[in-house]
């Protein structure tokens, strides 16, 4: 290689990262988490359940998504004692429905909508029918918001188990926010982008 045409070829290195970058970001763009900060825990299992959080992607990026739009979506209950998951609903894998607790749920049986042109969390509910949860084996948790906040069984945010409707607690919420999860493979991009470039700057 001639030392006239090194200079381009570390450039066109370099752009292809870009591009690379750009191409990782758009395929994974979808990957998002929002959490919802209790106003007051949920402490009918004995744990003191202080954040619900909600993993969830889409190849939609516009417009509200809704159950039928996600890829994958988990729903996770924060022990605020530990910060670890006391428990995980993985409602859907692969945009199809999963069941929970043995319960069988189809998309029919989940609701999800959030505006991507606003960032804008909006209603979810994990299963339909929570008092179907009573021929559930094991823990199965019935999580929802309805931002009408009317009386039981909707909240801004609610939740009961195994269709127990003693259960049942509205603690509502004090924040919402969503943010993107970085894909990992353009994370990995990003590094080998900083080597082209620190390799770049030592010659």
């Amino acid at each position: 290689m001639s030392a006239s045409t090194a200079p381009f070829i570390r450039r066109l290195s370099l752009a292809s990262f870009t591009l690379a970058i750009a191409g990782a970001g758009a395929a994974e763009a979808g990957v998002y988490r929002t959490t919802y900060v209790l106003t007051t825990p949920y402490a009918a299992t004995g744990a003191q359940i202080t954040q619900v959080v909600a993993n969830w992607s889409t190849s939609r990026t516009s417009g509200t998504v809704q159950e039928g739009d996600l890829a994958d979506w988990s729903i996770s209950l924060i022990n605020g004692a530990n910060g670890t998951a006391f428990y995980v609903d993985t409602a859907i894998v692969s945009g199809g429905a999963q069941s929970i607790g043995g319960v069988g749920r189809t998309l029919s049986d989940l609701m999800f909508r959030f505006d991507l042109d606003t960032m804008t969390a909006g209603e979810f509910d994990n299963m339909l029918t929570g008092s179907a949860l009573t021929a559930a084996t094991g823990p199965a948790f019935n999580i929802y918001s309805y931002l009408n906040g009317f009386p039981p069984p909707y909240s801004p945010l609610g939740m009961w188990s195994n269709g127990i409707e003693s259960t049942r607690q509205l603690p509502g919420y004090l924040s919402v926010t969503t943010v993107a999860v970085p894909a990992p493979g353009a994370v990995a991009l990003i590094g080998l982008a900083g080597m082209a470039g620190r390799g770049r700057r030592r010659r």
